[in-house]
């Protein structure tokens, strides 16, 4: 059995979403980053970086949440996370997913933390909504053309962007009046998605 160590508004919810998706017996344990329970020492023995998620399978502890995924979505194929990674469709996926993971999580980590940048927060903050506006013009332009970001099949790109849309509210905008796009977007993948109730709840 799994357990999985996350906090249900971050990154790590996709993680629980996958689990829920290929259907294998996990328990989740809710670390409260609000409450800096990811520096607590129990935690740290796990991830001495302080971060979630960790997921634990027996003696193995694995940490990284775009390592964790790619790792899932390899052992149990069924699910369908993921094409097969060596064919055109797989390399689709993964240029997705990289840049969810990479790129668009990267800017909101700016505006999660700007401090961590450089002492003027703002401007920091600003030129993070910036690359974020391009980038979601760039998403919403791929959605135009196909039902999900690889193809007309979901996969660990969308399931990772699913849950960056319920970070909008730390942009100076509506989110998804600015992308209308994006709420269909979201509709279909919980109507295809209906193994997970971690999504559903989004």
């Amino acid at each position: 059995m799994y357990t999985l160590y996350h906090f249900p508004i971050s990154c790590s919810n996709v993680v629980k979403i996958a689990l829920e998706l290929i259907d294998v017996e996990h328990q989740a344990v809710i670390v409260d980053l609000f409450q800096g329970e990811q520096q607590t020492p129990e935690f740290l023995r796990l991830n001495p970086l302080g971060k979630v998620p960790v997921l634990v399978e027996g003696d193995q502890v694995m940490t990284q949440g775009a390592a964790i995924l790619i790792h899932l979505a390899q052992k149990y194929p069924a699910a369908k996370l993921m094409p097969e990674l060596a064919s055109p469709a797989g390399m689709t996926a993964l240029q997705w997913f990289d840049f969810i993971a990479s790129s668009l999580h990267g800017n909101f980590e700016k505006l999660f933390h700007p401090e961590r940048i450089a002492n003027e927060a703002e401007t920091v903050k600003a030129n993070a909504e910036e690359l974020l506006v391009k980038q979601f013009t760039y998403i919403e332009d791929r959605l135009f053309e196909s039902q999900f970001l690889a193809g007309e099949q979901p996969s660990l790109a969308d399931y990772y962007f699913v849950v960056m849309l319920g970070w909008g509210q730390v942009l100076s905008f509506d989110l998804f009046a600015r992308y209308p796009a994006f709420a269909k977007f979201k509709a279909r993948l919980k109507a295809v998605s209906v193994g997970s109730q971690s999504l559903q709840d989004l």
